[in-house]
């Protein structure tokens, strides 16, 4: 027993004297006296100057710590002389008792006035890619031996031994400085509090920051404020990064923004970067305005040229005008002012941030549901849209500008006094900077007061230019093929349309689109090939240019009844009134023409319609700029005209009886004169019978002077009879 008791106290001397020499060494040692030599170290080991301009405080036991002050790091070799990292106080600790059991912890990290310059350079090189295989290093030397000597096992034992018990990065500042792409970015300030941090094993996570960019891709400097706090979990053996229940704040200003944005992220978020970089967010919740996305994304291939984007997401229904006016924006002006009201998204996004594609989507916007594919590619000069879309109805005349409703069914007849001031406004530069190439299917489309179904249509546009061709629709009992332009090149847009409607029930048409009845009525076919441009409806209207023709059966013109007017005439000519009233419409039996346009002004020369009682031809012109007529309808009788007490006026068949039309399209008047009409025609009647008389006259006397040439004749021969028998 004596040699225990012998070796216990062998061994509280041994003790003793350590304290002693602990003691000793914290009262001597100052380890400002190493900071030549520890620069000089760090110069070697980095190729960077390291200068330590404020005192150092060191403790060796019961915690191994450091305090450093007024640290300066340099760059990497060619990024200039601004320092790479400057440090105005940090103070790490760890325990000495567990780093003889091959354990790291570290009992604080503290560090204030954090400044990180990083840079990448024109060729792509970043100014920390020397500081990589350091780092690495320093792990292989923190967890233990080589990594030749050092079994899977013992490695992942070691790095689970590190235990950290809190970190506090505070006054942080970080610039980013990116030559390649021209980018300037700035993160300050930076607030950083992590619990206690063990890897594999979950900690609090509270982070606070504002960043400021600028130059690169962006038109305009923009401003980014985060505040953030979850449960973090660094892995770093299988080098997995995740925060659970992140919650986080974003307010976003610049960037042609009206207003500063207010948005919400609620997230699983996991960075792995064992084998290829990838970022994936679960039960994804974001919000802006009165916007809630949920779903998933998922970034991968991030350390590729080219990352790939997978994601799922659904809103919910939410109002659109509501959302643009809290985003600053101005809400569309619509002709149902409830229009917009329920809109709701499901998309599925798969590709790149050059090109990415929604394969499937639904699109929900009021009573109307939109389904296909879509795609967007940015790696061309413009961006190249297309799409595949699908749907069962869709009224565009809800979302139409009040304006335009009001033109089509006011001011579109003939009220013209306030088409002056209705500007049809479109967003030009939009137009430009997009390319497109798609089709769409829709059973019924409402535009302009028309019904169209069973449309299908293909839409190409390129760099302004955009075309809808072809535009197939059954429409009014009848078949829609057309193609339409609009040319956005120009300072003032140009329209083209080309319509061939066959079998059209034109009067249903015209009910539809002008809001009232309309005035001509049947059913045929119309050709159309029309062209304009302008900004103004008046200027649309101005530089109108085209031609068509049109061919209708079975059908009526409103707003004139030629055989009442005949009849009124031929009464007023008697001296009578026609007091019986009918429809104000002219019944035929077939409706030909053609027309041209000339500067909105419209030309027909040709116009022919017939019925069991009228032939009728026309010519003139209707002028859309003042909305005013100009029109000559020829008629002539060719079946009973039954006038006042149904005597049938029988003087009038086969007369051309000429109808003038003047006026506006709202007002018209009709003028008759029957007089000069019947003048005409008996001043002619009594000119031929002057003539039969004449002529009959004439006859008579060329009969009595051949009648008495043959007396004279017959005298004659019998003188001379006479006169040879003497």
């Amino acid at each position: 027993m004596k040699w225990i008791k012998r070796l216990l106290g062998l061994i509280a001397v041994l003790i003793l004297l350590a304290i002693i020499v602990a003691a000793y060494l914290l009262i001597t040692f100052d380890a400002n006296d190493y900071k030549e030599r520890i620069e000089a170290e760090v110069q070697e080991a980095t190729g960077r100057e390291l200068t330590l301009s404020g005192p150092i405080g060191l403790t060796l036991f019961p915690s191994l710590g450091l305090r450093l002050e007024e640290v300066r790091f340099g760059n990497a070799e060619g990024f200039g002389d601004e320092p790479f990292a400057e440090v105005d106080v940090v103070d790490v600790a760890v325990a000495v008792m567990p780093l003889l059991r091959r354990e790291l912890e570290v009992q604080r990290v503290q560090a204030d006035g954090v400044r990180l310059n990083l840079a990448r350079d024109e060729q792509g090189r970043n100014n920390w890619d020397d500081l990589l295989d350091h780092a690495g290093a320093a792990r292989d030397d923190a967890v233990g031996a080589d990594d030749d000597e050092r079994t899977t096992t013992e490695t992942r034992l070691a790095l689970q031994r590190i235990d950290v018990a809190g970190i506090s990065l505070t006054n942080t500042r970080v610039h980013w400085d990116d030559r390649e792409t021209g980018m300037q970015a700035t993160l300050d300030p930076f607030e950083l509090q992590i619990g206690r941090f063990r890897p594999g094993v979950e900690t609090r996570l509270d982070l606070e920051a504002v960043v400021r960019a600028e130059g690169g891709d962006l038109a305009e400097p923009v401003e980014l404020a985060l505040d953030l706090g979850g449960l973090m979990n660094v892995d770093l053996l299988n080098e997995r990064y995740s925060v659970r229940r992140l919650n986080a704040t974003l307010g976003l200003a610049g960037g042609g923004l009206p207003r500063a944005v207010g948005m919400t992220l609620e997230t699983d978020v996991a960075l792995e970067m064992a084998d290829a970089m990838s970022l994936r967010l679960e039960r994804l919740t974001l919000g802006v305005a009165g916007v809630r996305m949920t779903g998933f994304a998922e970034l991968s291939e991030l350390d590729g040229e080219q990352p790939q984007i997978r994601s799922e997401m659904r809103t919910n229904t939410f109002n659109l005008k509501d959302v643009l006016t809290d985003l600053g924006m101005d809400a569309p002006k619509t002709s149902d002012p409830d229009a917009l009201a329920r809109v709701a998204l499901d998309l599925s996004a798969h590709g790149s941030f050059q090109a990415l594609n929604m394969d499937p989507f639904l699109i929900t916007v009021d009573d109307a549901m939109l389904s296909g594919s879509a795609g967007w590619d940015g790696r061309g000069e413009r961006p190249l849209i297309t799409f595949d879309v699908s749907g069962e109805r869709l009224n565009l005349d809800r979302y139409l500008p009040p304006e335009v409703e009001e033109a089509r069914t006011e001011n579109g007849n003939g009220n013209g006094e306030a088409d002056e001031d209705i500007a049809i406004e479109l967003p030009l530069e939009a137009l430009r900077s997009v390319d497109v190439d798609g089709s769409a299917a829709l059973g019924r489309l409402d535009v302009m007061g028309m019904v169209l179904r069973n449309i299908e249509l293909q839409i190409r546009a390129e760099a302004g230019d955009w075309n809808i061709q072809p535009l197939n629709a059954e429409a009014y009992d009848g078949e829609l093929s057309s193609r339409l332009r609009l040319d956005a090149r120009h300072d003032a847009p140009r329209y083209e349309l080309a319509a061939d409607l066959q079998a059209l029930d034109i009067g249903a048409l015209l009910e539809d689109f002008q809001g009232d009845d309309a005035r001509l009525m049947g059913t045929g076919n119309l050709e159309l090939d029309i062209a304009t441009r302008g900004e103004l409806l008046s200027e649309l209207k101005g530089a109108l240019n085209g031609s068509g023709n049109m061919r209708f059966e079975d059908g009526a013109v409103r707003g004139i009844n030629v055989a009442q007017i005949i009849r009124r005439a031929e009464a007023r000519l008697r001296g009578e009134q026609l007091e019986e009233e009918e429809p104000n419409q002219t019944d035929f039996s077939e409706l030909t023409g053609s027309f041209t346009i000339r500067d909105g002004i419209v030309r027909n020369e040709d116009l022919a319609a017939s019925s069991p009682l009228l032939r009728v031809s026309g010519e003139g012109q209707a002028d859309l700029n003042d909305d005013t007529l100009d029109y000559r309808v020829n008629t002539t009788v060719v079946g009973t005209l039954e006038g006042q007490g149904g005597r049938e006026l029988d003087d009038l068949r086969g007369v051309m009886l000429p109808i003038r039309i003047s006026g506006t399209f709202t007002d018209p008047s009709f003028r008759l004169d029957l007089e000069d009409a019947l003048r005409d025609r008996y001043e002619d009647e009594v000119r031929e019978r002057v003539q039969e008389e004449e002529d009959r006259v004439r006859e008579r006397l060329d009969e009595e002077e051949e009648r008495a040439r043959e007396r004279i004749e017959q005298e004659s021969d019998r003188l001379l009879d006479r006169f040879r028998s003497r």
